[in-house]
């Protein structure tokens, strides 16, 4: 006999768990499914591990690198069990297995059949892959695969030069690799705010990367263990290559009536994205034009709101107010005063419309902005906001003071 219920979720990461918690919270009977491991690609591949080892990856490196990857997955195990351990508390049901959707009120796992009143796939996404000829060979990784590596490489290609390329480029620059960033754009970064980006690669000149835009990779070939990489600035020899062009929504055709979420409802790809989405599943209340997006590369970099490039490309008239961290008295006595903050502001000074910082916990201090932008809180209004003494945060309360 079929089991009925009122949602069937396909996926557990970031936007299924909180779909499925959502939809327990209104008293009704959710079944989420996962085929792989619960809290998905942004727990166990993306989001949380990269964030350790960038943290783990500032300390002195021992040379083991199975042993860095292992202590950053115990912790990641912690956090995937007491997941599990909410969702039952919840009295979410979870069934393991690989889904098939029969139509919009049945799916199958594991040779048994599920009904719902609603079906919600949130399958998430995958690295996007190129057809460059030879890229099936070994010692070639994408953003999942990479942590199948054994030992450091001395000299690394990274495919990509948007926020993941570098963030694994610190990651291994901070071990000890060499690393070269190959970029087909004529920029890097090319997501975030220009002004930002040369200021982080101004900042970033000590490291042991180099960087190279306008890079057509056209071929891989492997020799002796090392991977011959041939671009259009001509041929490097490498003991791995990462690519790290970005991720898509996973391709699959749903029946009518299916709904998607999170990374499989499309851009911007971003767990907190998908999380926001669930939460609004049954009041409608989400939008995805104030979605914050943060670097976690030192400095980091933080941005939210309408950049200025899409102002300007836009015809719009706007005003910037730039502060540097260092006016700010936790950052100048820490040490970590390299940095500012830029608010745009509409003509008239009454409201902000986008915001982008380059500097220590910038990733943190977004939230206030966020919030301002998507309540459209007046300027006035928000000069009266007190923030405690002394904390980097205050960086925000001194540029709106100058406005």
């Amino acid at each position: 006999m079929n089991q009925t219920f009122d949602y069937v979720v396909i996926g557990a990461g970031p936007g299924g768990v909180e779909a499925a918690l959502e939809i327990r919270r209104q008293n009704l009977a959710v079944l989420l499914i996962e085929k792989d491991k619960w809290g998905g690609t942004c727990l166990h591949q993306g989001c949380v591990p990269t964030k350790a080892l960038l943290h783990a990856s500032k300390a002195p490196f021992n040379g083991d690198l199975l042993m860095l990857f292992a202590d950053v997955f115990a912790k990641v195990a912690t956090i995937s069990a007491n997941l599990v351990a909410n969702l039952e508390s919840a009295k979410v049901t979870m069934v393991q297995g690989e889904a098939t959707i029969i139509d919009q009120h049945q799916v199958k796992v594991n040779e048994a059949i599920y009904e719902g009143r609603h079906i919600i796939f949130a399958g998430g996404s995958v690295p996007i892959a190129l057809k460059i000829p030879g890229i099936d060979g070994v010692n070639i990784y994408d953003s999942e695969s990479i942590y199948s590596l054994t030992t450091l490489p001395k000299r690394l290609a990274i495919i990509g030069g948007g926020y993941i390329g570098f963030e694994w480029a610190t990651i291994f620059t901070n071990l000890g690799s060499e690393v070269t960033i190959y970029e087909a754009l004529p920029t890097v970064l090319s997501g975030f705010d220009d002004d930002l980006v040369r200021r982080y690669l101004t900042l970033q000149r000590h490291r042991r990367w180099t960087i190279r835009p306008n890079s057509q990779v056209l071929a891989f070939s492997t020799k002796d263990g090392q991977v011959r990489l041939t671009s259009s600035d001509g041929e490097d020899d490498y003991d791995a290559v990462m690519v790290a062009v970005g991720r898509r929504p996973l391709a699959i055709t749903l029946p009518e009536g299916v709904l998607k979420l999170g990374d499989a409802a499309g851009a911007p790809l971003l767990a907190h994205k998908a999380g926001a989405e669930a939460k609004a599943l049954f009041t409608g209340d989400f939008s995805s034009r104030v979605i914050p997006a943060a670097m976690f590369t030192d400095p980091e970099i933080a941005t939210t709101g309408t950049s200025e490039k899409a102002l300007k490309a836009a015809g719009m008239e706007y005003l910037t107010v730039k502060l540097p961290y260092r006016a700010n008295a936790k950052a100048y006595v820490t040490g970590h005063d390299e940095g500012y903050v830029k608010l745009i502001l509409d003509p008239q000074k009454e409201y902000l419309l986008g915001a982008a910082l380059i500097g220590n916990m910038a990733s943190d201090i977004i939230n206030v902005l966020t919030l301002a932008i998507q309540e459209k809180i007046p300027i006035s209004k928000l000069k009266r906001l007190v923030f405690p003494h002394p904390t980097i945060g205050e960086v925000i309360g001194q540029a709106l003071s100058s406005i």
